[in-house]
């Protein structure tokens, strides 16, 4: 009798002790780093930044400036921002390297949580590229979600070519009252 309170007391003893040592293990591996951990690298190519000004963490502007670098048509989507309504976007100092530009397509995409995404449809810039500033609004709205990005899905008509494209200027405009 003795020996089973005895065992039964060492058998709570080790499994208190065994759920301690997890503990500790899952709190040891929260901080290590593996091969699928990114990051953030303020000068990666491409990256478009949401926050211009304000500083990061506080509430996001209506309005935003980044740039882009190295883009390919299909290659790349810009970061998402909060947007139901109305969206201007403007690229200013466009070039493709090393073949020359004449033209990029952008395509405005709405985020839809747990369902494809919808293509808002896709404009034609040019004047970008002889030093003037393009640009393109949309302003339909699908139910279901409130985030937009863009893409590139063609550079001088194209949706493969040699060069990438780089824009010195990118502006979002998410408010059609300014």
């Amino acid at each position: 009798m003795i020996y089973r309170h005895l065992y039964a007391g060492l058998g709570v003893a080790l499994a208190a002790g065994l759920v301690a040592v997890a503990a500790t293990s899952a709190s040891a591996d929260s901080t290590s780093t593996g091969e699928d951990v990114h990051i953030f690298n303020p000068n990666e190519s491409g990256l478009i930044l949401l926050y211009g000004e304000p500083e990061p963490g506080t509430i996001q502007p209506m309005n935003f400036t980044s740039w882009m670098k190295d883009w390919k048509p299909g290659s790349k989507e810009s970061s998402h921002w909060a947007d139901n309504d109305y969206t201007e976007i403007q690229f200013t100092g466009c070039k493709v390297s090393p073949t020359g530009g004449s033209s990029v397509t952008v395509r405005l995409h709405q985020a839809i949580p747990f369902s494809q995404d919808k293509s808002m449809g896709d404009k034609t810039f040019t004047a970008c590229f002889n030093g003037g500033t393009s640009k393109g609004e949309w302003s339909a709205h699908y139910d279901g979600g409130d985030n937009r990005y863009f893409t590139i899905p063609k550079i001088n008509g194209s949706t493969s070519i040699e060069g990438s494209l780089d824009v010195a200027k990118v502006y979002v405009d998410t408010s059609k009252a300014d």
